[in-house]
C-alpha cells in the first residue's frame, strides 16, 4: 500500500523509521547489557518486550498509514514502562526508554495525520 508521500510525510516517516529502529536496539541494550533480569528464561521476557513492535515491521516498511496510527497506540506501552522505570529506579534507561517512546510517537502520529491529508 505504499503511495506517493509529501515532504511532511516523508520526513516524518523517515524520523519514525529511525526511531522505531533505534528503540528496538534501546529495549534489546537493557534487556541484554545494561539490566539483565534474572530469570530463568530471559529470551521469553525479550520476546515479550519485542514482539509487540515487531509486528509493525511490514506497516512501517510499507509506509502503511493505518499501520503507523496503531503503532503510537502501541508505543505509549513502551513511553509508561520507561517512565515507570525511571521513576523507580532511577534509571537513565528508563527515561531513554520513555523518551524515545515519546517521540516515536509524535512522529508516527504526524505522519498519520499528513499520511491522510495527502490521499
Amino acid at each position: 500500500m505504499s503511495k506517493t508521500l509529501g515532504p511532511k510525510a516523508q520526513t516524518t516517516w523517515l524520523l519514525s523509521v529511525i526511531l522505531y529502529f533505534l528503540l528496538l536496539v534501546t529495549i534489546t541494550l537493557d534487556h541484554w547489557l545494561w539490566a539483565p533480569p534474572e530469570v530463568d528464561s530471559p529470551w521469553l521476557i525479550w520476546a515479550f518486550r519485542i514482539v509487540p513492535l515487531l509486528i509493525f515491521v511490514p506497516a512501517v516498511i510499507s509506509k502503511h498509514g493505518r499501520g503507523f496510527a496503531w503503532l503510537g497506540f502501541v508505543v505509549l506501552f513502551y513511553f509508561t514502562s520507561g517512565v515507570v522505570k525511571g521513576w523507580t529506579y532511577e534509571s537513565w534507561e528508563g527515561w531513554l526508554l520513555a523518551g524515545e517512546s515519546l517521540l516515536l510517537f509524535i512522529t508516527t502520529i504526524l505522519f498519520v495525520r499528513w499520511y491522510f491529508q495527502g490521499k
